[in-house]
């Protein structure tokens, strides 16, 4: 977590540092060129006033010096200068302030009527413009008698830009200053805040590189979480959850797996040690029965879990039910003859319904054999089938002399036999469960009831589609 908080500071400093910088700049580039255009606005409205007062007098070039814009620029100490030349080059006119120094000849400057930045002999920065015009004449007298050939002239205003360099230079210090102090209190500060803001955050991390195989049972604590991360916290449950289900599923299998093959391979071993002590007795029925049973423990267990993690693939298409059941019961036959059992079927001939064929044709041959294995011998098992509101029920009912009602939850859960019932050794107590994954897997329902007297009824439930209208139904009895 701390390299984490390294990494943030240093990407919050650099993108502060660039958004600080990228600032600066276009402050300090809006504000010079605020500044520069209000100086040269200055400068060309000082060079258009004294174009007004310069004039030619009998071909000469003069500059009515008690004006008073001329005086601004003939004090010594001033900072703004002027010059006029003519066309020819010929100096005419330099102001005062210039004193011994003269402007340089605006080369290139003419036809752009711009300012621009030189220097003095001297090295004084300065900031000129240039005019080209024609002086009006000095006196009425030149008006009457204008000469033969007018003269141009060249005027050239200068002003010092030290102040303007300066006030630049105070700004570029100021911004550049206020951001490096900036920066210095971000890097101080972001860690503080960062390891505050983000201590939920390293104790939720904390909490999690804990967590074992062992202890999926943890749960993250919503409450007094940021709202940032209450989200982030509930998510990890869910996924804890999921997480814990499959581990509890796995533990499932490998400890039912291990507890119901216990006693047919103790047997296997107990046939295996009587073989070796007398060859002679041979004991392939019992042996070959012990590895039935234990496949189809297996296969039992292997669906069973392969159904819990939603691995079963599906393909619904319609599936006459009444055709299914009767398929089921006929390969019950011998099985129900030898405890001389009755199947009653009593279900609408023409009920199509949409399932998978497959996964049905289990649950209703666990349903079945259920019923032939704990039945009441000389007794009669009921399979109804009814339609009401779009949905249908198919119900096994059959004599269960040997539970109660508290048995009643326990039918579904793995492995659960009654003491009663164990004495077939056939069943491993995974017919009802595995029934009832295959039904919700359908989007069905499987439930128990105990009825009086003693009437186990198992009730399917499930969407129904029909194909063709409901007949009246039609009692089977085989």
């Amino acid at each position: 977590m701390n390299t984490i908080r390294q990494q943030l500071t240093r990407r919050l400093l650099l993108g502060m540092g660039s958004l600080l910088l990228v600032g600066a700049v276009v402050v300090y580039g809006t504000t010079r060129t605020a500044l520069t255009r209000q100086f040269d606005e200055t400068l060309r409205a000082q060079a258009t006033a004294l174009a007004s007062v310069v004039e030619t007098d009998h071909g000469q070039i003069v500059v009515d010096s008690a004006d008073d814009i001329v005086r601004e620029f003939n004090r010594s100490e001033g900072g703004t200068f002027f010059q006029v030349w003519r066309t020819n080059g010929t100096v005419d006119v330099v102001s005062l302030s210039l004193r011994d120094r003269r402007l340089p000849w605006p080369a290139g400057h003419l036809a752009s009527s711009g300012c621009w930045n030189t220097t003095l002999p001297g090295g004084l920065a300065i900031r000129a413009i240039a005019l080209q015009f024609q002086p009006h004449p000095a006196d009425e007298a030149s008006v009457a008698h204008p000469a033969s050939v007018p003269v141009e002239a060249v005027l050239v205003v200068a002003a010092d830009r030290r102040h303007l360099n300066q006030a630049l230079t105070t700004l570029a210090v100021i911004l550049a200053g206020s951001s490096l102090l900036v920066l210095v209190l971000t890097g101080g500060l972001v860690p503080l805040l960062l390891r505050r803001e983000l201590a939920p955050l390293e104790a939720l991390a904390g909490q999690a590189q804990r967590i074992t195989a062992e202890s999926l049972a943890t749960r993250f604590a919503t409450d007094g979480l940021p709202g940032e991360l209450a989200p982030i916290s509930s998510r990890l449950n869910d996924l804890l959850q999921r997480l814990q289900a499959a581990f509890e599923r796995e533990r499932q299998f490998s400890d039912d797996l291990a507890h119901e093959l216990r006693t047919p391979i103790a047997e296997l071993r107990s046939l295996a040690e009587l073989t070796l002590k007398w060859p002679e007795e041979r004991n392939d029925g019992q042996v070959l029965a012990i590895a039935l049973q234990m496949e189809s423990i297996v296969t039992r267990l292997l669906a069973l879990a392969r159904v819990s993690q939603g691995l079963t693939t599906t393909e619904v298409q319609p599936v006459n039910l009444p055709g299914l059941v009767q398929a089921a019961a006929r390969q019950l036959d011998e099985r129900r003859a030898k405890r001389r059992l009755a199947f009653q079927l009593d279900l609408p001939p023409a009920l199509t319904i949409p399932s998978d064929p497959t996964l049905l044709r289990a649950i209703v041959t666990n349903l079945l054999d259920n019923a032939v294995e704990y039945s009441a011998p000389d007794t009669t098992v009921q399979i109804v089938g009814t339609v009401q509101n779009h949905t249908f029920q198919l119900q096994f009912t059959n004599t269960a002399r040997q539970l109660d009602a508290a048995d009643v939850p326990h039918l579904f859960e793995r492995f659960w036999r009654k003491d009663a019932a164990r004495t077939g050794g056939d069943h491993a107590g995974l017919g009802l469960p595995l029934a009832r994954a295959l039904a919700t897997s359908l989007g069905c329902t499987l439930t128990a009831t105990l009825n009086e007297p003693s009437q186990l009824t198992l009730t399917l439930s499930g969407p129904i589609r029909f194909e063709n209208r409901q007949r009246p139904p039609h009692l089977t009895a085989i």
